[in-house]
């Protein structure tokens, strides 16, 4: 089995050297235990039983789809994410650009039209976010009697629930397929290598994927899709968190006054400015609520909030709830404690009330965040005050704001 997998990876390096190149840098490991493939970034597993059942050409799909999990960094972005989740979220990202370059994959390949061009981040941010909304969907059940287990697996009520990532089929269980008695990976996984390697790993891959775009294009054998996922992947990333720290410390109002000239020359005839030290003022926040953030950022972000506000101990703190209008203003002092309430709101997005309310409360904060998904309408003038744009779409894919500074919030 090994000598085919060779043989299709040599078809790859000759039809789709993208793929090939990248594949080289795989070791194959024979592994029944696993109940397809898995990857992690140095090895490529797969289940003999399971390749025997492909298709060459389908095998060749297989094998671009595997190399293209590291080519993303999925085998080191997982972070604490759900791993059966994260795996599905990666597998919807990619099995597009496998198909979009003229291979074949297995017949259930996760495809869906909604993920189309979405990152693997986004694609888990939404199906969690889905999941959330359809438990709350459903009405809480009754208790039931629960009835005598006899060893059938029937009875009144229905299959018990599953864990996340598992869907109840058979493909969940033990049974006498060796493929299906590992314990510790599921099928198909994106396996990660341990925290002190990812990082050398990800910067190796993403030289890899550089050289071997490169050296498609020069073949004329890198679509435009693929393209994009280099420049993508290829992109260097930064922590939200960090950003919207150091931009709000940079508000800080430390600096050299004239208003209190420095007395250590003034004996000398020389009027020097002193540092002067003002407390930062007012630091605003505001939440877009109108559904197209996710219940799971506005937590994280809420979280950040509260940071700030601890350790910068701005004047008053606002938090702002707005879609089209303002639903919500939460004003805290300096020295109070903090506990943001529910965020509230619920329709369309515009971003105009937040400042209008502001220049009506006669209110110019030293800084203001707005988290958003950046579609919506900007006011006609920008403010004096400076404004961060926390975006909920990749900065890529959105044109730059008329004002302010952004950074990409993808939790």
């Amino acid at each position: 089995m090994r000598d085919r997998i060779s043989k299709q990876r040599s078809q790859l390096i000759l039809s789709q050297p993208f793929f090939g190149a990248l594949l080289m840098r795989l070791q194959l490991v024979e592994d029944p235990s696993c109940k397809t493939f898995w990857v992690d970034g140095v090895s490529l597993g797969y289940n003999p039983a399971y390749v025997a059942t492909l298709s060459d050409l389908e095998l060749r799909g297989c094998l671009a789809h595997e190399v293209l999990h590291p080519a993303n960094g999925h085998c080191w972005r997982r972070g604490v994410r759900d791993g059966a989740r994260w795996n599905e979220a990666c597998d919807y990202a990619i099995n597009p650009l496998v198909l979009n370059a003229g291979l074949q994959l297995p017949a259930g390949a996760l495809i869906d039209g909604r993920f189309l061009g979405k990152s693997a981040e986004e694609i888990y941010a939404m199906r969690r976010q889905e999941a959330s909304d359809q438990a709350q969907q459903q009405p809480q059940a009754q208790p039931q009697p629960q009835p005598q287990q006899d060893g059938s697996g029937e009875g009144d009520g229905g299959s018990p629930p599953q864990p996340d990532g598992q869907d109840g089929n058979a493909e969940g269980k033990a049974g006498d397929d060796p493929s299906q008695d590992s314990p510790e990976f599921s099928p198909g996984e994106v396996r990660q290598q341990p925290q002190a390697d990812q990082q050398t790993l990800a910067n190796e891959w993403k030289v890899a994927t550089m050289q071997a775009a490169k050296a498609a294009q020069m073949r004329g054998k890198l679509p435009d899709e693929l393209s994009a996922m280099v420049e993508s992947a290829t992109r260097a990333s930064v922590d939200w968190r960090a950003v919207l720290h150091r931009f709000a410390f940079e508000q800080t109002r430390s600096d050299y006054s004239w208003a209190m000239p420095n007395r250590r020359y003034t004996h000398m005839g020389l009027y020097l400015p002193a540092l002067h030290d003002q407390s930062v003022g007012d630091a605003v926040f505001v939440r877009d609520t109108s559904g197209s953030v996710f219940d799971e950022t506005q937590r994280q972000f809420g979280a950040e909030i509260e940071a700030v506000f601890a350790s910068l101990q701005p004047r008053r703190l606002f938090v702002v709830d707005c879609d089209t209008r303002i639903a919500q203003v939460q004003c805290f002092e300096r020295g109070e404690a903090i506990e943001l309430g529910s965020i509230r709101g619920g329709g369309g997005t515009s971003f105009v009330a937040p400042f209008d309310w502001l220049d009506e409360q006669g209110i110019a904060p030293a800084f203001l965040v707005y988290l958003t998904d950046m579609h919506g309408k900007f006011p006609s003038a920008p403010p004096e005050y400076p404004t961060l744009w926390a975006s909920t779409t990749p900065l890529h894919r959105i044109a730059p704001p008329p004002f302010g500074e952004a950074l990409e919030v993808i939790v």
